[in-house]
């Protein structure tokens, strides 16, 4: 039997990387400039989705409407710049590194698919030295539609010039797990704990479980590349 997968592509935020402090930072005092107060605990619950869905959420709840609108461009690039400031508290997760070489090493075609703003993707995947390693990198400026569509997923394996049945698709959250799905596209769940926790983690590997989809923790991420050279036709 032949290897099945030859393309492989990551999510970053929870998967690759722990971005919750720059992005709670980032949130929280952006919010705070426009008058409006969330808290960690808050701002965690929304999570998924992109910058701009979960600041869309606080304004439409603490302001009127039309002034929520008015301020949604202007607030987004501020807790972007702000992100951008922060990429020292990224901090890349173990083993990550010597994973992602280990693929290439191996010849898959590697992609960053992300709700993250390209120049924040481009800047925390530079700081940690794993740019070189994506042969295509999608981030929420290249699509409309945000995850669970799967928009973005259709665009990076157009990129990589790759088949939706060889590309595994590795994530964190339900969002990820439900556009491989709509897909019909191996998926692997990367239960890291860092943005997914309490019920919604529960209830995450049960479907990943379900739909018979691997599963690693947050200690186990090398573990990617010998699942996907055992993914065969």
């Amino acid at each position: 039997m032949a290897q099945k997968i030859d393309s492989i592509i990551f999510d970053l935020d929870g998967t690759l990387v722990d971005s919750q402090p720059a992005a709670l930072g980032a949130t929280v005092e952006a919010l705070s400039r426009f008058g409006v107060h969330a808290t960690d605990a808050e701002v965690r619950e929304q999570f998924g989705g992109g910058a701009r869905k979960i600041l869309r959420y606080f304004l439409e709840r603490d302001l009127d409407p039309d002034e929520a609108e008015e301020v949604i461009d202007e607030i987004t690039a501020l807790r972007n710049e702000l992100q951008l400031s922060y990429t020292d508290r990224v901090i890349l997760l173990p083993g990550v590194e010597r994973l992602l070489n280990s693929l290439k090493a191996n010849r898959y075609n590697l992609a960053l698919a992300t709700m993250s703003a390209r120049n924040i993707a481009m800047d925390v995947t530079t700081f940690h030295g794993i740019s070189d390693c994506f042969d295509a990198m999608l981030t929420a400026d290249d699509v409309v539609k945000v995850k669970p569509d799967p928009e973005i997923l259709i665009m990076t394996i157009g990129r990589l010039g790759g088949q939706v049945d060889r590309t595994l698709y590795v994530g964190d959250s339900s969002h990820d797990l439900e556009a491989a799905v709509s897909l019909g596209m191996p998926f692997l769940l990367a239960d890291t704990g860092i943005y997914v926790r309490g019920e919604a983690r529960e209830k995450l590997r049960a479907a990943a479980i379900e739909k018979g989809f691997p599963i690693v923790g947050l200690t186990e991420l090398l573990d990617i590349s010998d699942i996907a050279m055992s993914m065969v036709d």
